[in-house]
């Protein structure tokens, strides 16, 4: 699923925002940078939010802090069906997604990848993710445009989303 942006007016896509049903289920990858965090939240969270309003459970592969409790709680976001596993390599976050997707118990899976998936990995993640009526976003941090006296982790997470 691809949702075409700007990042120059986020007010008019909350109002343009579609809706997801798991009939739209499969792989999502969403690439980001810390100079528009909030794109996150225009395009991930509202997702997320109706996505977690079906019985199963929401599972956040997260790599180094805990997700902001408030954050979620202010985003609608239930925490009672929010599961999270932080410090986890990818290929411990891949092997955890596939495990998630089978099981059939959860309606979004959300991860921040570092490496890039490899077509195969695609292809079979989103085959199970269709079968299972899973969504699954995949986060990946965009690589710094010019190089700065100051070097940013590749896995931190924007802050506004932890404690």
């Amino acid at each position: 699923m691809t949702i075409p942006h700007s990042v120059n007016d986020f007010s008019k896509q909350i109002h343009t925002m579609p809706k997801v049903s798991p009939s739209v289920s499969g792989i999502n990858q969403i690439c980001y940078d810390n100079a528009s965090p909030a794109l996150l939240n225009l395009l991930l969270l509202p997702a997320v939010k109706q996505l977690g309003e079906q019985a199963k459970w929401m599972l956040w592969l997260t790599p180094e802090n805990k997700l902001d409790r408030s954050w979620l709680e202010h985003s609608g976001i239930s925490l009672n069906k929010s599961v999270q596993i932080p410090l986890l390599t990818d290929d411990q976050k891949i092997d955890s997604m596939i495990r998630a997707i089978k099981s059939e118990n959860y309606s979004v899976i959300t991860v921040w990848l570092n490496s890039t998936l490899t077509v195969e990995q695609q292809n079979s993640l989103n085959f199970l993710a269709k079968e299972s009526d899973t969504v699954v976003f995949i986060l990946h941090k965009n690589p710094p445009l010019t190089p700065s006296a100051r070097q940013i982790t590749q896995q931190k997470i924007p802050t506004f989303a932890f404690l």
